[in-house]
């Protein structure tokens, strides 16, 4: 008899079975009902009694006792009762094949007749047919049973384990071994009773590695089938909620792992069981079933239970259901874990008080009031020009407080337009509008639960989000965009603006309770006009910061510290960056970003250092007259240049020679002369060396020169 080792069920399944599965098997003779059922038990015994019956002696009484018959061939089922077939007992025909070792006993028989052994007429009819069926065609197989009318003639006889039936003139007998139920038939059985899980797929593995399928490609569909419907429970039961599947008669179909837990049952326990009923004895309330729930708090064992109940719409229409089960404390304890995860993912501040540099005292003391009020759990309301450095007030103040190990959100109020604004500060139900995200989505203020929300530009939104605001600021609650639910919030707001809020609130564009509710505590951020002593301190700082260890001359940093940076902190960093980028060692003021021409002057009048030609400024340019208009060779003029250069002893950089140039009256740009020497390096006129030095004529260059003059 073919056999797979079995594990004992509490090792399998992790729990102790209730045998609720009965499965009765019918053959022709009581005998080959028992092999059978000896198959079977052996494999699945820890899982379906099944009951040995002879079909002369199955009574219609025996119908009600089973969950289901099978019957060991279509032949027996005919003949069989009608009660067997007409009652509500389901009934399954076994499908029957050949061990793997007594396959390879035949499959290679040379052509020629061979006798068929069997117990009666029938089976060996079934197992000619069985044989044929496998592929062995190239045979003529005779039926051999006791009373045949004639015997066939064959010196060779085939027997599935029936030896002792066959003729005692045979010489040579092949014993295939008895036949063995198909692994459809199991699969099915399995299946009906929702018993295919990982456990029993590794029993059907091993065992198809012992028999020959019946059909290959049936077999193949099925491993993939039962491969599929492993992944998919095997997924479910890593997931962190309960689950729960039923059919379209509420019949349950799976439960997950974590179900099993929350409920305290396995799932042998309940399966095939009606879902209300098992709520039912569990004093479940079943109201969460009547239609699609979400979110319903319920109670399971005395742990408030989130439940969710959805129907699916499956094969021919019909709707099935599924239902999620979550710990109300375990997600509680999640969503704040989430919350403070999002310091991970963009929302955390990233600078502190350290970070802010100056050498004013009047910039110091506004730092020192701010650290003051860090620790304190009330708004503030940040005042300031553009560029001034608000945000990084904001951020340091989280930083500083008892919220700093929590999410700090920063929105800028003026990049969006008031609906957007307002599903991402205030977040939305699902449907809420067309293209909102299944499912919704949490706004900024959720996220930024325990921690704080810097609303940037405040003096941007529209009085219909004022108000909204207002009910935040005050009650700590948020409405979601189509929602109705009021949901508690903890969070600090710090807002921030470049606005007169002031006189908003007099234009009535601003709402003074708003106003009033925001300014509990005040920072004032000075331009940086008001505060000249840090422009050279923060122009040294950003060079550091680009690694740049280069002091500035005295007339740009006297160029700088006149100018009146409406960009402030901002503008400033932006101009050292561009000096750093465009600095190629010979730096000057024309070199700066920015229109420079009042400050120049006033700078030229207080420094006679201005009055230097090469720092001379040539404002706008107005008298001279760009290289390509100007009817001249301005191959000879840079030679010439360079020749003048040698003489005053100047270096003959690019900027140098633009310089030179200027003097003429002629506006050189630094392309031109770059493609101009390259052009006369390739005449060996000039010579290019690396630095400020720039180019030297070559005594080519110097011929070019003296005969040009003697043409003239």
């Amino acid at each position: 008899m073919l056999q797979i080792k079995m594990n004992r069920c509490d090792q399998l399944t992790g729990v102790f079975p209730i045998s609720i599965v009965k499965v009765a098997i019918i053959a022709g003779y009581e005998t080959t009902s028992q092999r059978i059922c000896d198959q079977l038990t052996a494999l699945w015994g820890a899982y379906i009694s099944f009951i040995p019956m002879a079909a002369g002696r199955y009574e219609e009484s025996m119908a009600q006792d089973v969950d289901l018959i099978l019957i060991s061939s279509h032949i027996i089922f005919t003949r069989s009762s009608p009660a067997v077939i007409n009652k509500r007992t389901d009934v399954q025909i076994i499908g029957r094949t050949l061990s793997k070792a007594g396959w390879e006993k035949i499959k290679n028989l040379p052509d020629g007749n061979y006798m068929v052994v069997n117990d009666e007429r029938d089976s060996a009819v079934e197992t000619i047919s069985l044989i044929y069926e496998l592929g062995l065609r190239n045979v003529n197989l005779l039926p051999c049973y006791p009373g045949v009318p004639e015997q066939p003639k064959s010196a060779i006889a085939i027997t599935p384990g029936e030896r002792s039936y066959v003729p005692a003139h045979i010489e040579h007998v092949i014993d295939v071994g008895e036949r063995v139920v198909d692994i459809s038939t199991m699969v099915e059985m399995l299946t009906r009773f929702h018993l295919l899980n990982h456990e029993t797929t590794l029993i059907l593995n091993e065992y198809a590695k012992k028999i020959v399928s019946r059909s290959q490609g049936l077999q193949a569909t099925m491993a993939g089938l039962i491969h599929t419907k492993n992944m998919f429970e095997e997924t479910l039961n890593m997931v962190q909620d309960g689950v729960i599947t039923y059919d379209e008669r509420g019949k349950i179909t799976f439960l997950n792992k974590v179900a099993e837990e929350i409920l305290a049952l396995p799932f042998s326990r309940v399966a095939n069981r009606d879902i209300r009923g098992v709520c039912r004895e569990m004093l479940i309330d079943t109201s969460f079933l009547d239609e699609d729930m979400q979110n319903q708090l319920i109670t399971i064992r005395n742990q408030n239970i989130l439940v969710n109940n959805m129907k699916i719409l499956s094969r021919g229409n019909v709707a099935e259901g599924v239902i999620t089960l979550k710990i109300a404390k375990e997600v509680e304890e999640l969503e704040l874990k989430l919350r403070t995860q999002l310091r991970t993912n963009g929302h955390t501040a990233r600078f502190h008080f350290s970070d802010i540099v100056t050498n004013s005292p009047s910039m110091k003391r506004v730092v020192s009031r701010a650290q003051r009020m860090a620790p304190n759990d009330l708004g503030v309301l940040i005042l300031g020009e553009n560029g001034t450095g608000k945000e990084l007030f904001a951020h340091s103040l989280h930083n500083a407080s008892l919220r700093a190990n929590f999410p700090f959100v920063a929105v800028n109020c003026s990049a969006l337009p008031e609906s957007l604004l307002e599903s991402e500060l205030f977040g939305y139900e699902d449907g809420a509008f067309t293209g909102a995200k299944k499912g919704g989505k949490p706004g900024l203020f959720e996220q930024a639960h325990r921690g704080t929300i810097f609303l940037d530009e405040i003096g941007d939104i529209s009085p219909h989000l004022q108000t909204r605001l207002l009910r935040v600021v005050q009650q700590k609650e948020i409405i979601k965009v189509g929602g109705t639910r009021v949901l508690p919030v903890d969070v600090r707001v710090i807002a921030a603006t470049n606005r007169n809020l002031v006189t908003m609130i007099k234009e009535e564009k601003f709402r003074e309770d708003l106003y009033y509710r925001l300014k509990v505590l005040q920072i004032e951020v000075p331009p940086l006009r008001e505060r000249k002593e840090d422009i050279p301190y923060l122009a040294q700082h950003f060079l550091k910061k680009k690694k740049m260890l280069m002091e500035l001359p005295e007339p740009i940093m006297d160029v700088i510290t006149q100018y009146h940076w409406p960009g402030n902190v901002r503008e400033l960093e932006n101009t050292i960056e561009y000096v750093t980028i465009m600095n190629d060692g010979d730096l000057q003021i024309e070199d700066l970003p920015f229109s420079i021409g009042e400050a120049v002057m006033q700078v030229a009048s207080a420094s006679d250092k201005m009055a230097q030609p090469r720092l001379a400024v040539n404002r706008r340019d107005e008298k001279l007259v760009p290289a390509e208009y100007v009817e001249m060779n301005v191959e000879r003029l840079l030679l010439e240049l360079v020749l003048e250069a040698k003489v005053r002893g100047l270096h003959t950089g690019r900027k140098h020679l633009m310089q030179l140039a200027r003097e003429r009256g002629v506006l050189l740009t630094e392309n031109m002369i770059r493609k101009q020497v390259d052009a006369l390096r390739q005449k060996g006129l000039v010579n290019v060396q690396i630095g400020r030095a720039g180019c030297q004529l070559t005594p080519k260059g110097y011929a070019y020169i003296k005969n040009q003059e003697e043409d003239l």
